[in-house]
């Protein structure tokens, strides 16, 4: 096997503490991807994806514990909203509140967002609320539970996370990495992408022919 190999649950023991001393990152390559070198491998961390799988599972264990906690947005975002938009939000406006959101009638069919889940600060706000509304539409007039609309909330995640092309330093990548490796499965963002890659010493050899 000469190509690289997307990590799975039961793959080198790079989880374990003893490990974590071992790990030696080695730099960040095209402002995107992370090596690190372990035993007789070499891995490649998607810093986007692994930023990714982070915070969705930050939301989602937030939410399990009953901790989403807000940031307030100063000022707060206007948006209009179509009539399906507000029927929408009509519906879900509870579970959006438990789940960080402060949105309030502006008059109209506009509304203020002042707060969103903090997990997600940085995201385009107007754009994540939006989206969401948009894929809560499958769901017709029906109103749903919380943990629904926390799966389509942190399935955004991706709108706050870190992205590619983007200088990090060191300091920032091991941090981050510290806390993808304490995650249950930490090689999949919520997309299904891999967040990391791996190259034994041997396919490596094999690509210089050192090995035949």
């Amino acid at each position: 096997v000469e190509k690289a190999e997307q990590l799975g649950l039961f793959s080198e023991k790079l989880l374990s503490e003893d490990a974590k001393e071992a790990h030696n990152v080695l730099g960040q390559l095209f402002d995107t991807y992370w090596l690190v070198s372990f035993s007789d491998k070499l891995f490649i961390v998607d810093q986007h994806a692994a930023h990714e799988k982070v915070k969705y599972e930050a939301l989602m264990e937030q939410y399990r514990k009953n901790e989403m906690t807000s940031q307030n947005i100063n000022p707060p975002i206007i948006i209009s909203m179509t009539g399906l938009e507000e029927e929408l939000f009509c519906n879900h406006q509870d579970a959006f509140k438990i789940l960080g959101f402060e949105v309030e009638s502006f008059g109209g069919s506009e509304y203020a967002i002042r707060a969103i889940p903090s997990e997600l600060y940085g995201a385009d706000a107007k754009e994540l609320f939006l989206v969401t509304l948009d894929e809560l539409s499958e769901y017709g007039n029906k109103a749903t539970s919380p943990s629904v609309v926390i799966e389509k909330i942190a399935s955004m995640s991706c709108k706050a996370a870190v992205k590619g092309n983007h200088s990090m330093n060191q300091v920032e990548f091991a941090s981050l990495f510290e806390q993808l490796l304490t995650l249950e499965n930490p090689y999949n963002c919520p997309h299904g992408r891999p967040t990391i890659i791996s190259m034994s010493k041997y396919e490596i050899e094999k690509k210089f022919k050192r090995i035949l």
